[in-house]
């Protein structure tokens, strides 16, 4: 049960437990960064509940399970945002809840999961509260998200929560043997760009550009801290051209300085990876105080990117807050 699971042991047997002893909660929030594993975790926490073998479950190999495994269980659904939307929106929400009322089709169970719970808007957020509020027996929520701290205390608090921790390097690599078919070369070049996260990747792997973007971006966001005022303009022309590219760069600018914030106290990388020269670079400019500011500027454009914005507008005002941070202006 749930045996396919890597590095998450101490969430893999709490799971384990409830469905053996029948304390399954009816809402559960994953967090931790993409790729780590929530929604493997979600998936084979639903055919856990619902496989049709009587020993051994998940079998694997059961109409159940599989399934679960092609996406069209009708009873665990999946919501993420509509296909041309970064959003979740309430309309999802109650198209969703319209079919609560409704008992499962094929056992004593349905599970949600809600893959990028952060997307939801606040209008979403409000609408699924309701349903967390007063829940039906049958109906189970798994929310999965990157950042839970951008998900209402009330959403919050009605849930079971789990965090996922980044895996250490050597298992990522073990894990990108396995599941890919990139050599040991190639496997190394992205680990320390994975940060524990193996779905991170095979993302790189699958899109080797997207490293030299990265490193290209937080070259120029080193010169933005250091003083040059242009790379607020420059910076915010290039993010605001694409806007899928615009979220993973922004994802990318919250994960390094969540990463600079634990050096600065003395902590551990994620994976226990060896801090690099950018790394090293950025610890001479920041103190504490100024990286969790920039981190919270950074969270800030998240929100905003929920809605309908000018994107090179508002890369603009984060990057001269950001800049205006670092020189010590309030």
């Amino acid at each position: 049960m749930l045996d396919k699971i890597h590095g998450h042991q101490t969430i893999t047997e709490h799971l384990k437990k409830e469905i053996l002893t029948g304390g399954v909660s009816h809402a559960y929030l994953f967090s931790g960064i993409d790729g780590v594993g929530k929604k493997k975790t979600a998936l084979e926490f639903a055919k856990s509940l619902l496989c049709m073998s009587a020993e051994n479950r998940p079998c694997g190999h059961c109409s159940v399970c599989s399934q679960i495994d092609h996406g069209n269980h009708p009873d665990v659904q999946v919501i993420t945002p509509k296909q041309g939307e970064t959003t979740i929106k309430i309309i999802q929400v109650r198209e969703m809840v319209s079919g609560l009322s409704i008992k499962p089709y094929t056992g004593n169970q349905r599970m949600i999961i809600i893959d990028g719970a952060d997307r939801l808007t606040p209008e979403a957020q409000n609408s699924l509260l309701k349903s967390l509020e007063e829940p039906l027996s049958y109906n189970l929520f798994v929310l999965l998200t990157s950042h839970p701290q951008t998900i209402l205390n009330t959403i919050r608090s009605r849930c079971q929560s789990y965090y996922f921790h980044p895996l250490d390097n050597d298992l990522v690599a073990e894990i990108l043997k396995e599941e890919t078919d990139y050599d040991k070369e190639a496997i190394e070049e992205v680990l320390h760009q994975s940060g524990g996260s193996p779905g991170m990747g095979i993302y790189l792997l699958e899109n080797s550009e997207i490293q030299v973007e990265r490193k290209h971006y937080l070259r120029d966001l080193y010169s933005l801290l250091k003083g040059d005022e242009l790379k607020v303009f420059s910076l915010a022309e290039n993010l605001s051209k694409d806007k899928a590219m615009s979220e993973e760069i922004l994802g990318f600018f919250i994960q390094w300085f969540y990463e600079v914030g634990l050096l600065l106290q003395g902590l551990e990388l994620p994976g226990g990876e060896i801090p690099d020269q950018a790394h090293v670079a950025y610890l001479k400019l920041l103190s504490y105080e100024k990286n969790q500011a920039i981190l919270k500027t950074l969270f800030d454009m998240m929100a905003t990117l929920q809605y309908n914005v000018n994107l090179r507008l508002q890369w603009e005002k984060t990057f001269i807050k950001i800049m205006k941070t670092q020189k010590g202006y309030n």
